[in-house]
């Protein structure tokens, strides 16, 4: 897994920060239902990274309890205190810092209980709208890798931090969630981009017409501000047209 930094940048700011006891109660309350995998990083800026799932909520007792951490090893960091970044991109991105307060046996599996938190961070919704491409016969991309061949596909939808795509399945080496793309080219609104990417999620390969398809999600690392704002309008066109659409 490696860190996205430029969601973390766009996520945790102050216009994102939500510090209500309804807002926070229902944001972690879905973590819970749709059993999200979220990020975590254990100590301060460049410390460690894993996954997690919050497995439930103690809104009484103002806690969480937090799954064991992927990879295991990184459970030998959940000290007594130690400070947590917990964040999810695959559906509105939304994050929150808290503490860990200790280890222990959950259901008769190993958990972390950690600190309600104060406040949540959750990307407003104008960034997380996603659009399909109006191209016709969709809006072709490549994905450039590292040590690995080319893929070639079409974009399935668009937001401003990030992209569903339908790709051909790679024959030399799988692409895996958590992979950093050495950029993704596409052109929107008739202008070319290369934009650097991590795979968020990975779905099987299927075979319709006999060829080796899977649909993959990616977020943008360090997209331009310019391409996220256009993005951002054409997908809020989209969705006003839509809502006109629902009401005749």
């Amino acid at each position: 897994m490696r860190l996205n930094q430029c969601l973390l940048d766009q996520l945790f700011t102050e216009e994102n920060r939500q510090t209500g006891s309804g807002p926070i109660e229902r944001a972690l309350a879905e973590l819970v239902a749709d059993g999200e995998v979220l990020a975590v990083m254990v100590g301060r800026a460049g410390g460690t990274l894993a996954q997690a799932a919050i497995l439930h909520t103690e809104v009484d007792a103002s806690t969480l309890i937090l799954d064991e951490l992927m990879p295991e090893t990184a459970n030998v960091r959940l000290l007594c205190g130690e400070d947590l970044l917990l964040w999810s991109s695959l559906t509105m991105p939304l994050g929150f810092q808290s503490k860990v307060m200790e280890r222990f046996l959950w259901q008769r599996y190993g958990a972390v209980r950690i600190q309600w938190p104060e406040a949540i961070y959750q990307m407003q919704r104008r960034m997380a709208l996603r659009a399909t491409p109006a191209e016709h016969g969709g809006m072709a991309l490549s994905l450039q890798r590292h040590g690995a061949r080319s893929c070639d596909g079409f974009c399935v939808n668009i937001g401003a931090g990030g992209m569903r795509a339908r790709i051909n399945a790679p024959n030399d080496y799988p692409i895996t969630t958590g992979e950093i793309l050495a950029s993704v080219q596409f052109s929107f609104q008739g202008k070319a981009y290369w934009v650097g990417a991590q795979v968020r999620y990975v779905e099987p390969v299927r075979h319709p017409r006999g060829m080796a398809v899977q649909e993959m999600g990616f977020s943008f690392v360090q997209a331009p501000g310019s391409l996220q704002e256009q993005i951002i309008q054409y997908a809020l066109r989209c969705d006003r047209e839509r809502l006109r659409s629902a009401n005749r």
